[in-house]
C-alpha cells in the first residue's frame, strides 16, 4: 500500500490573475505556516519516505525545505506543473490587457468568461488545451505510481509520499481516480481545493504481477494552515 498526500501550495505573491506556468513566489508567511503544519503531520502520523514536487517555486520551495529538514529524498517532476494559460498567464486582471475601456479588453474578458463556462471547449490564446493538460497529468500520475512500486529507498519501497502540487493538477488526478468527466466545468468551478490543503489517496496493488492498481480517496481539501487539525 502507498499513501499519497497531495498538498496544494499556499497563496502566491501577486495581484489577482491566472497563474499557471508563471513562476510566481508563494506568500512567505503562509509558506512558513505550511512547513510547520507538514512537520507536525510528520511527527503525528509517521514519516514520509519521499517528497515529490512541481518545479514551480510556489510548490518547490516548501518541498525543498521540508525534504532538507527531514532528510527525505526529493524528486521534481516537470510534467506536474499547473496548466499553461498562454497569453493570459500571469497577467493581472487590472492590467490594461483587460481594460473594459478598450475593444481588445472587452474581447479578452469575453474569452475569459467563455473559458470559465466551458474550459474544455474555449481554449485561451496560445494556451495549453484542457485535453492536453488532462493527458499530461494522467500520464505523469500513472508514471509516478509505477515508479513508486518499482523503486526502493534504503532497501524498501516508499509507503508514504508527499506531493506538493497545484489545484488544477489535484482536480485532474481526482477526476481520473473517481472517473469523473474532466471536461465538465463543474469539476473546476465547484470542487474546492483550497490553498494549503491536503487531499489523501491510498493506492494498493492486490495482484502485483498484473500491475492493476486500486485507488481510494481518503479525504479531499483538509486545511493544513490550522495546526489544530493534528491536535
Amino acid at each position: 500500500m502507498i499513501e499519497i498526500s497531495l498538498v496544494r501550495h499556499v497563496k502566491v505573491e501577486g495581484p489577482p490573475a491566472l497563474y499557471g506556468a508563471t513562476n510566481v513566489m508563494p506568500n512567505a508567511e503562509e509558506n512558513a505556516r505550511l512547513l510547520e503544519s507538514l512537520t507536525a503531520a510528520q511527527q503525528h502520523g509517521g514519516s514520509y519516505d519521499l517528497v515529490i514536487t512541481s518545479p514551480l517555486k510556489r510548490c518547490r520551495i516548501v518541498a525543498e525545505l521540508f525534504a532538507k529538514q527531514n532528510e527525505t529524498p526529493l524528486c521534481c517532476i516537470e510534467s506536474l506543473q499547473e496548466v499553461n494559460f498562454g497569453g493570459f498567464d500571469g497577467i493581472p486582471f487590472d492590467d490594461a490587457t483587460f481594460s473594459l475601456k478598450t475593444q481588445s479588453g472587452k474581447k479578452n474578458w469575453s474569452m475569459l468568461e467563455n473559458f470559465w463556462q466551458a474550459p474544455a471547449v474555449a481554449t485561451l490564446p496560445e494556451a495549453e488545451s484542457l485535453a492536453e493538460f488532462n493527458q499530461r497529468i494522467s500520464t505523469a500520475w500513472g508514471e509516478l505510481i509505477e515508479s513508486c512500486y518499482l523503486q526502493e529507498i534504503e532497501g524498501k519501497r516508499p509507503k508514504r509520499v508527499l506531493l506538493l502540487a497545484h489545484g488544477g493538477v489535484i482536480r485532474m488526478i481526482l477526476a481520473q481516480i473517481l472517473q469523473l468527466e474532466w471536461q465538465n466545468p463543474i469539476l473546476h468551478q465547484s470542487l474546492q481545493i483550497g490553498y494549503g490543503s491536503l487531499t489523501k489517496v491510498t493506492v494498493t496493488r492486490p495482484f502485483e504481477q498484473l500491475n492493476q492498481n486500486h485507488f481510494q480517496v481518503n479525504f479531499i481539501g483538509l486545511p493544513l494552515l490550522n495546526f489544530s487539525v493534528f491536535s
